[in-house]
């Protein structure tokens, strides 16, 4: 999750398939990004199947975390405050998955316009697009047609 002072980072996986450049995948999530970065340094042969093993494990620390909330819910022995506070964690949780997919809808569309703004200028690989109110930075990651398919 990106902090507040943190500048928003779309990262645009880019592979060739059958010579053409294709967008193979958008990350937004800045440790997501480094996951990948790291896999790519150690060359590692599939490096977004990396990334997306990496997102399955927070998904699922997530889904336990909230597993285990809800089980507070249903015991008749926590206090009423510990019960409150789980109510509270839940309402949270819709309010950040309902920001999350304006998020994710937002970011494919600007991934979009980026990802022709780079087959229009292939040396464009890090820059930023920026609106009256905000400003995201853009980087392009290539990976090898393999690891691309790999990832599918």
């Amino acid at each position: 999750m990106k902090q507040a002072n943190e500048q928003p980072t779309i990262a645009l996986i880019v592979a060739k398939n059958q010579g053409e450049l294709v967008l193979a995948e958008t990350l937004t999530d800045s440790d997501e990004i480094l996951e990948l970065e790291l896999a790519l340094m150690n060359e590692d042969p599939q490096p977004l199947k990396r990334v997306h093993e990496f997102r399955s494990k927070k998904t699922s620390e997530d889904e336990e975390f909230a597993d285990f909330v809800e089980g507070l819910l249903s015991q008749p022995f926590v206090k009423p405050e510990v019960q409150e506070h789980a109510v509270q964690w839940f309402k949270s949780r819709t309010k950040i998955e309902s920001f999350q997919k304006a998020e994710d809808e937002a970011s494919r569309v600007i991934a979009q316009y980026a990802f022709q703004v780079f087959v229009k200028d292939a040396t464009r690989t890090d820059f930023l697009l920026a609106g009256p109110k905000a400003k995201v930075r853009i980087r392009v990651i290539e990976v090898a047609t393999i690891h691309y398919q790999n990832a599918a």
